[in-house]
C-alpha cells in the first residue's frame, strides 16, 4: 500500500503469528484489535493440495454441466490449470471472467459468496467477534490480483454503518488517502473505522509504508475523535493485524 503522506513509525514485532489475545475485539486500551482469531482458522490459508486441486475441478465441471455450458470438463480444466485452485478461481477478479459463459457464471458465485459473509457479519448487533470480521474480509480480498484498500465504518457501538472500498492500485500497491478516508467518515456519521488492504505476493507481512500510513490515519483520526481500531493485511497465506506489530502512540 502506498502512502498519500509520509511520517515515521517504530515496529514492535516481526512475527506474522502473534500470541492470542483476549477473546475480545478490544484491547486493554479500549481500541479494537482483531489478532483473537487464531482459532478460526483464516489466519493460514494452506496452498491447494493435487487432490484438492482435483476436487476443484469436478466441483467446476459439475457446475458448468448444470449450467448447460459445453465443453464443461476442459473449461473445468483450464480455470484450475490457469488459476491453480478452485478457491483462486473464485476468487480471481471480476474482470477475468468477461469472456464466456462459463466465467460469468464463477463471477456470480463470487458476488453470492460475498453477499453471503457480509451478511453473516451484518447480522451481527455489533462487531463483537473478530472472526466475522476477518472471515468476511479473507473471502473478500485475500485472492485478488491487485491491491484494494476498504475501510469498515462503525457508529459509537460497533455496529457497521457501511462498507467501502476506497481504493485500488496495481499488484504491488495502492494508495491510502486519511483525508478522503475522515471525511467519508465524517459523512457517515461514524466513529471509528477498521482498516483492511490485500497484498497479492500473498505474504501479508506490513511494509514499512502500511505502518507510516497506519499511523497517519490513527493521529489524523484521534484529532477528529475518530477512532482506527485496526488495520488488517490479508493475503492467500494469512492475515494480520497491525495492533501485532506496531505501537500507534
Amino acid at each position: 500500500m502506498r502512502d498519500a503522506g509520509h511520517s515515521s513509525f517504530v515496529a514492535s514485532s516481526d512475527n506474522i503469528h502473534p500470541g492470542t489475545a483476549s477473546p475480545s475485539l478490544f484491547h486493554n486500551s479500549g481500541d479494537m484489535g482483531l489478532s483473537d482469531a487464531d482459532g478460526v482458522g483464516a489466519r493460514h490459508v494452506p496452498p491447494p493440495t493435487t487432490s484438492s486441486s482435483v476436487r476443484g475441478r469436478q466441483i467446476l465441471e459439475r457446475l458448468f454441466r448444470l449450467a448447460k455450458i459445453d465443453a464443461a470438463p476442459a473449461i473445468a480444466e483450464e480455470l484450475i490449470r490457469e488459476f491453480g485452485s478452485l478457491g483462486a478461481v473464485l476468487h480471481s477478479s471480476p474482470r477475468a471472467f468477461e469472456t464466456s459463459p462459463a466465467r460469468a457464471l464463477l463471477s456470480l458465485v463470487r458476488e453470492a459468496m460475498l453477499v453471503s459473509a457480509r451478511d453473516e457479519m451484518l447480522d451481527r448487533t455489533n462487531l463483537s467477534k473478530a472472526s466475522d470480521v476477518i472471515e468476511y474480509l479473507v473471502v473478500a480480498m485475500a485472492r485478488l490480483t491487485v491491491e484494494e484498500v476498504r475501510v469498515l465504518f462503525l457508529d459509537s457501538k460497533n455496529r457497521l454503518l457501511n462498507d467501502e472500498v476506497v481504493s485500488r492500485g496495481t499488484i504491488c500497491e495502492a494508495p491510502i488517502y486519511p483525508r478522503e478516508i475522515l471525511k467519508r467518515a465524517l459523512q457517515l456519521d461514524a466513529t471509528a473505522l477498521i482498516l483492511a488492504h490485500n497484498h497479492p505476493s500473498g505474504d501479508p507481512k506490513p511494509s514499512e509504508t502500511d505502518i507510516e500510513a497506519t499511523r497517519r490515519l490513527t493521529k489524523a483520526g484521534a484529532e477528529l475523535g475518530l477512532t482506527v481500531h485496526d488495520h488488517i493485511i490479508v493475503g492467500k497465506e494469512g492475515w494480520i493485524s497491525l495492533r501485532d506489530w506496531a505501537s500507534f502512540d
